[in-house]
């Protein structure tokens, strides 16, 4: 080979862009796998707040004609809900007033609440559980 062979073998960049996706695809993917478990996170909790309004309205309206408990409202949580488990299961939701509005009681709103955790799982980082409330506040109906 001549002198003229080897310089023009060193000036080529033929691996460059291989080498530089190598470098690049691990920050890419976490980025796009971070976006994704967001978005999912998000909808989960929009579910979530709905199935809470669900239950204070619920609570609101319903606990005011009828006899019910707060196991009931939980449960219309729950059925609002459906796919997605809430953290804590039986008896995390709190009902304030307990069980709801009442002929009798003075408050205006019924508020219903609880601590719901959430996983996001992001490639070649280790889990993240994070902790959002969910509530509701519903004006009662008198």
């Amino acid at each position: 080979m001549n002198r003229h062979g080897i310089r023009h073998g060193l000036g080529r960049d033929d691996g460059a862009a291989a080498v530089e996706f190598a470098l690049i695809a691990p920050l890419l993917f976490m980025l796009i796998f971070g976006i994704i478990q967001f978005g999912i996170a998000w909808s989960q909790k929009e579910i979530f707040v709905q199935a809470a309004r669900e239950g204070a309205r619920f609570a609101a309206v319903a606990c005011e004609k009828s006899a019910c408990d707060s196991g009931d409202v939980q449960d219309r949580v729950e059925e609002a809900a459906v796919g997605y488990a809430i953290s804590g299961g039986s008896g995390a939701v709190t009902v304030t007033p307990d069980p709801g509005c009442d002929v009798a009681d003075t408050s205006d709103t019924v508020t219903v609440r609880w601590d719901q955790q959430f996983t996001f799982n992001i490639p070649f980082v280790p889990p993240i559980n994070t902790t959002a409330p969910i509530e509701a506040v519903f004006r009662c109906e008198r």
